[in-house]
């Protein structure tokens, strides 16, 4: 395989993976939520977890999916605890998305090591 396909591929394993776990921790805990907002939800980490993989800032891979997962979050953010009237849910998220993130970096850092 080259490369390029093994980088894709981690990239979407490494997505997948906490894509899998955002989608079991929405409907454990807000089993009513419609269709698409779990879709939005699991796509996101989804994506972001490629992102991040893909993604070389020349930080070590933890710091690096630290630093981009809070920033890519920041609309989620703000649309659902300051927009929404909600302050008291932003730590939640932000405590969530650090774990999702730290789990991101520690996949990517494996997985590069495996790849090289």
């Amino acid at each position: 395989m080259t490369s390029l396909f093994i980088k894709w591929k981690n990239g979407f394993l490494t997505g997948a993976v906490v894509a899998a776990l955002e989608g079991i921790l929405i409907w454990v805990a807000d089993p009513s939520l419609t269709l698409w907002v779990f879709v939005q939800s699991v796509s996101f980490w989804l994506f972001c977890g490629l992102v991040i993989y893909m993604t070389e800032t020349g930080l070590p891979a933890i710091l690096n999916g630290i630093l981009l997962t809070v920033l890519l979050n920041i609309p989620w953010y703000i649309s659902l605890s300051i927009a929404a009237g909600k302050p008291g849910n932003l730590i939640p998220l932000v405590i969530a998305s650090i774990l999702f993130c730290t789990l991101i970096g520690l996949m990517s850092q494996k997985l590069r090591s495996r790849h090289n």
